[in-house]
């Protein structure tokens, strides 16, 4: 199926939520197309993280020129909804709904076009044991950004101030529950896990559900080891956030 390519410095996984502050022409333009009545689209594009370019043409270049690069393995998002404001820009939340092999892009629009190809869901053998492994690991591994975070936002500050963090962090990283379902588990932790992108984009590549739960397991323990150490900060809160394109 051909459908409009939309490149982000962003990994998305299947099930899992994408809210985008749509602004720039180009992407004013897909997002109209398709969410138009009686569209070709049916409401989806294809997300792919940007291997070389940028996310937003610099100011005062034309849009519809600047050829950003991505991977050739991404997502199908389907939009659920989307606000239009007064000046053109749109608010839209969008989920993933499959992994899909990317072939020729069409560059001769507004905004380019892409063959996808949705791949299949598999979930490989000794895939369900290894959730509540992986559970385990999720687990600990908050409990670990929890402790790190508190401890190195109350550095310099009374205890009052520290117990204020320790109670703001409790609502913020509540306790994940993963799906019993072996596929959706795994794309939910590639959801969770705060790491490199290409290490995202690696998750999303492999064949198979059991392939992923394996690598995020030794991912959290690898994550969890080093926040216990204080060797590495998480990713800032300001850098989870309402995507812009």
């Amino acid at each position: 199926m051909r459908l409009p390519l939309f490149p982000l410095h962003v990994v998305l996984f299947p099930h899992l939520p994408l809210p985008l502050h749509i602004f720039e022409e180009r992407y004013r333009a897909l997002t109209r197309d398709v969410l138009a009545d009686g569209s070709p689209f049916l409401g989806r594009f294809v997300v792919s993280m940007i291997t070389e370019g940028p996310e937003v043409a610099p100011s005062g270049t034309d849009s519809a020129g600047v050829a950003t690069l991505a991977q050739q393995i991404g997502t199908i998002a389907e939009v659920r909804t989307a606000e239009q404001f007064a000046d053109g820009r749109w608010a839209v939340l969008a989920v993933g709904v499959s992994r899909a092999a990317l072939g020729a892009v069409d560059r001769g629009g507004a905004y380019p076009l892409v063959d996808a190809t949705p791949l299949p869901e598999v979930a490989g053998a000794g895939a369900k044991p290894l959730v509540p492994q992986v559970q385990a690991a999720l687990d600990r591994y908050l409990s670990t950004v929890k402790r790190y975070v508190a401890s190195t936002a109350s550095l310099g500050h009374d205890e009052r101030t520290a117990n204020e963090v320790t109670t703001s962090l409790d609502a913020v990283l509540k306790p994940i529950q993963l799906p019993q379902d072996p596929l959706a588990a795994s794309y939910a932790v590639g959801g969770v896990l705060q790491v490199e992108l290409i290490r995202k984009q690696q998750l999303l590549e492999l064949p198979d559900a059991a392939s992923r739960l394996r690598m995020e397991l030794d991912l959290l323990r690898r994550e969890s080891r080093l926040l216990a150490d204080g060797s590495m900060p998480p990713v800032p809160p300001a850098d989870i956030r309402y995507h812009p394109n």
